[in-house]
């Protein structure tokens, strides 16, 4: 069933169109039109938000259903990839990781982000690659995501409270500390955390993509423990979650966005639609 806000968004396209005769580019939420906003022409292309991967799918088929050419809609990769999830269509574009914010700590960004918040000794004296830290540390999150995605767990991971599983002293992640965080949140305390671990365990050796497994809140929200702690010295209000994906968007440089696959394939999705213009020249 089409969700009413998917029909309203291509509503309103269809309208608009009298008076922009240009591309339209519809995202899932508010940070990605900020981050796209960084990138993308004002006068030949309108960013759409359409609140959710389903309803950008939803918008983009409705009017492709109706020829209605010059719309693209960029969606997270999520688990597509690794579900096998079929192309989404011509006209849907994805980050080259599980979603946006992966992207963008996979990128120079995060370094700029270390030398504007962390402390170079501290780092130094760390004695692992930052990003490979970050990653082995929300990869078990990763994994409980894809778990309950499977099997319909209905694990809620949103407000979670990552301090109840990442040690801040130490910088350490406890695998049994994330999967009773998540029952408490989700009201699931029917399910077996040896269970929950065991998959998680066994999702570990199927060999995924680490950057296709990670999801970007929980890379950012480690990120910001460690800047507190192990890499850092800041408090908690100086490199909260918000602040730090408005940084990590300021730090990304134009250049890595066009060497992107992402900024690769919208630049491609344009030299099919001949008048479309989606990026800034």
């Amino acid at each position: 069933m089409i969700h009413q806000y998917a029909t309203e968004i291509a509503t309103e396209i269809r309208l608009t169109r009298s008076q922009h005769s240009g591309s339209f580019l519809v995202v899932e939420g508010r940070d990605d039109r900020l981050f796209m906003e960084g990138f993308t022409c004002r006068v030949t292309c309108n960013i759409m938000v359409a609140q959710g991967k389903q309803n950008v799918c939803e918008v983009v088929r409705i009017l492709d259903n109706h020829n209605f050419d010059g719309v693209l809609g960029l969606v997270d990769a999520d688990f597509d990839r690794i579900e096998g999830v079929p192309a989404r269509g011509p006209n849907i574009v994805m980050p080259e990781y599980h979603d946006l914010e992966t992207m963008l700590l996979c990128s120079q960004a995060l370094d700029r982000i270390l030398v504007e918040f962390g402390s170079q000794d501290k780092i130094d004296d760390f004695g692992e690659n930052v990003l490979d830290a970050l990653i082995s540390r929300a990869l078990p999150a990763g994994y409980l995501r894809l778990h309950s995605a499977r099997n319909s767990l209905n694990l809620r991971f949103d407000g979670m409270a990552y301090s109840a599983w990442i040690d801040r002293a130490s910088f350490d992640a406890r695998t049994d500390r994330l999967i009773n965080e998540a029952k408490n949140r989700s009201q699931r305390q029917n399910l077996s955390s040896n269970a929950l671990e065991t998959a998680i365990r066994q999702l570990e050796t199927a060999g995924f993509h680490p950057r296709e497994v990670c999801n970007g809140a929980d890379l950012i929200e480690i990120l910001s423990i460690g800047l507190r702690s192990k890499l850092g010295n800041r408090s908690p209000s100086a490199v909260n979650a918000k602040t730090l994906r408005q940084s990590l968007r300021l730090a990304y440089t134009e250049q890595e966005f066009s060497m992107s696959n992402l900024g690769k394939d919208i630049a491609s999705w344009e030299a099919l639609g001949v008048g479309f213009q989606v990026l800034r020249k």
